[in-house]
């Protein structure tokens, strides 16, 4: 008992020395810990994909092989080390060809999935930045090698199309959705999704521009305005986007008038008259059942007098998003999601509003579309506009949905 109370009154007087201790303590067993269950999800995958990789091939087959794009700069110049760390060991353990292709700059994905030969499947590491690029590279291919199946390691800061692939979390339970991730190109297992082609419109006199793909989402407003710049308020960690929200939100830097028209066609299964318009693609890398052949033939003869139409609508608002329904499945058949936002908001309508999309990520009802066209006012033209990610101008621009073109590793 003297030891006890002599020990209780030497933590009473040095009380901050015994607290600073007793946190260094927590964090340094929290580190084991998780280095630990690491470890353990490691050996255990590696083990797994060993499995496939001393799986006998036949004479005439060589090793699959697959190219990686990878982005260093990713998630902070982190994601290069996490690849090394946690999905090269399980690939090549796997069995596969592993060719690394590093990105120099940005759009730097684009060039190089253009020219890419000799590859069975297109491995992006890094985030919608970087998949936004690669699969504008693809699609822009006019050869008929111009499709690759398509790994997704969510490496980068956001993952919109990674995380509704493999669950994701933090420390450990991100550890375990790299791996989830690298496994599913192992096992081949594939889905289809879908992408939106995004075109200039332009005048006779103007050289368009080629177009660019996406497979999340495009946002305009001032909501996209505040979370750009959450990053500002690292120090608040896991609250950075609530105090994103409470420093911004009476700042008239944000865009709150986004305004202008839109044209729009509604959804539709794929009738002759929309199949009609869009060029035949050749699919080198994908194979088709007879079944999925046979009701895609079927669905060309159909007519849909409505696919023609087409509604206008002027909108001024403070918030726009368009999304695929990989990341809004919202629709039986495939179509885009228009969200329109509130016109305007006061300042703590703002600020509770933002923090009820962090917690629900809810978006208003929407309107549902084919192809879009939209044509900003003119005082709204030299605004910023976040498509999967990535800043761009805001220009009259016409959005095309492409169901099913994308052909994604999955659980």
């Amino acid at each position: 008992m003297e030891r006890i109370a002599k020990f209780a009154k030497t933590i009473r007087n040095n009380w901050k020395k015994s607290v600073l201790g007793a946190v260094a303590i927590y964090y340094a067993s929290a580190t084991a810990k998780e280095k630990y269950e690491i470890n353990i999800l490691m050996r255990a995958a590696c083990k797994e994909a060993a499995i496939y990789g001393e799986a006998l091939l036949p004479i005439e087959r060589n090793p699959t092989v697959i190219t990686v794009i990878l982005n260093p700069v990713a998630n902070k110049r982190k994601a290069k080390q996490e690849f090394e760390k946690y999905c090269e060991p399980l690939l090549l353990l796997g069995g596969l060809q592993v060719d690394v292709v590093q990105t120099a700059s940005e759009g730097n994905a684009k060039e190089i999935v253009e020219t890419l030969r000799g590859t069975e499947a297109i491995i992006v590491a890094g985030g919608d930045g970087t998949l936004s690029e690669t699969v504008t590279g693809l699609l822009r291919r006019n050869d008929q090698a111009n499709m690759f199946p398509v790994g997704v390691l969510p490496l980068g800061r956001t993952n919109s199309i990674g995380n509704t692939l493999f669950p994701n979390g933090k420390g450990v339970q991100k550890v375990k959705q790299l791996i989830t991730a690298s496994m599913a190109i192992i096992k081949g297992n594939t889905v289809w999704k879908d992408a939106m082609k995004i075109e200039q419109v332009t005048d006779e006199s103007e050289t368009p521009n080629r177009p660019i793909y996406a497979m999340a989402s495009m946002e305009w407003g001032a909501f996209r305005d505040t979370l750009a710049k959450k990053d500002k308020y690292w120090f608040y960690g896991p609250l950075r986007e609530y105090a994103a929200y409470i420093f911004n939100g009476y700042k008239s830097s944000l865009n709150w008038n986004c305004s202008g028209t839109i044209k729009y066609t509604p959804p539709c299964v794929g009738c002759a008259n929309c199949t009609a318009k869009r060029p035949e693609v050749k699919r080198k890398w994908f194979f088709v059942s007879s079944t999925e052949a046979a009701g895609q033939l079927d669905q060309t003869k159909i007519l849909n007098p409505e696919c023609l139409t087409s509604k206008e609508l002027c909108f001024r608002t403070c918030d726009f998003k368009i999304k695929t329904q990989n990341v809004a499945m919202n629709h039986q058949i495939p179509a885009l999601s228009i969200f329109l936002g509130r016109n305007s908001y006061s300042y703590t309508d703002f600020v509770s509003e933002g923090w009820r999309r962090i917690k629900t990520n809810s978006d208003p009802e929407p309107i549902f579309a084919r192809t879009i066209e939209i044509t900003p006012k003119e005082t709204d033209r030299d605004t910023v506009i976040e498509i999967d990610k990535e800043d761009f101008d805001m220009k009259p621009i016409k959005i095309t949905l492409m169901p099913k073109v994308i052909k994604l590793f999955c659980q």
